[in-house]
């Protein structure tokens, strides 16, 4: 028979070796991605800041709400 089912200590070995590779997998990834936002972190703060506008800001309009057509039978 397969040892692996059948040895309870191996078993517990296995589990605690793919609980490690998780961890390590997961500390190497947030590792990757804290260096790409160090990255651009250094190129935001390398571009140069515009002091002046020369547009006024645009913001959206709100829209007015429709009335629904109703046939009765819709509750208020």
């Amino acid at each position: 028979m397969n040892t692996l089912t059948t040895d309870p200590n191996l078993g517990m070995f296995v589990a605690a070796a793919v609980a490690v590779a998780v961890v390590i997998g997961l500390f190497i990834y947030l590792w990757r991605l804290d260096r790409r936002v160090e990255e651009l972190r250094r190129v935001v703060a390398a571009q140069p800041v515009a002091t002046t506008q020369t547009e006024p800001v645009v913001r959206p309009q709100r829209r007015q709400p429709i009335e629904e057509l109703s046939d009765g039978n819709a509750r208020r």
